[in-house]
């Protein structure tokens, strides 16, 4: 098999669509304030925590969300469009916000596990992964084998996602507040043309336009 076959070229389509809207190397200067007052050990078990739940609500999503639209009378169409829109404004956000103006909020929250607020949601499952992990497994839902493989490629980013976020500190290091500035804006260039794909495939569904 080889990136151009049809039925490897989806997966890494997944991959990388998966892997722009969780955008872990965005989180990165968000986490290392976030966790600054916990030990390496602590962080570790946060981050593997908030994995946890994250691939819980998106696997959920996966294989329930569709249900869920159906028994709502919301169509998928629907569902692109009002997600796409949702995406838009993050992505917007990601390109014209001033950087880590939105640190100062989540830090000061007391009384929260930062394991299931902000990490793992909205940063690891967010609107951005809920939209794509729907868009991913619309046509799946019955092929057992092919939905295993879409879950299986969102665990996959998950994981990687946790190697990069146990890694904030060398990774900040590395890349300084410049670095990471630049790949989050580039990162929200990249969800607003998610954002825009969606919208245009949500109202081509919608009025049967091929």
């Amino acid at each position: 098999m080889t990136f151009g076959d049809p039925l490897i070229r989806p997966l890494i389509n997944d991959f990388i669509t998966l892997f722009v809207a969780i955008d872990p190397i965005g989180t990165v200067p968000i986490l290392i304030p976030l966790l600054s007052k916990y030990s390496a050990a602590e962080r570790k078990k946060i981050i593997l925590k908030a994995a946890f739940i994250a691939t819980a609500v998106l696997a959920g999503f996966a294989l329930f969300g569709h249900v869920l639209l159906a028994s709502m009378g919301i169509s998928f169409a629907a569902f692109r469009i009002a997600g796409g829109i949702v995406l838009f404004i993050v992505g917007a956000k990601l390109i014209f916000e001033e950087p880590n103006s939105n640190l100062k909020p989540v830090v000061s929250e007391q009384g929260h596990d930062p394991a299931v607020f902000p990490l793992a949601m909205p940063y690891l499952a967010g609107p951005a992964t809920t939209l794509a992990v729907m868009v991913a497994t619309q046509q799946e839902q019955f092929d057992p084998v092919k939905l295993s493989a879409k879950i299986f490629i969102l665990v996959l980013v998950l994981a990687v996602s946790v190697l990069i976020l146990l890694s904030s500190t060398r990774i900040h290091k590395w890349l300084g507040r410049t670095g990471s500035e630049v790949i989050g804006r580039v990162m929200g260039i990249l969800l607003a043309a998610l954002a825009a794909e969606s919208v245009v495939r949500g109202i081509g569904e919608a009025f049967n336009i091929h």
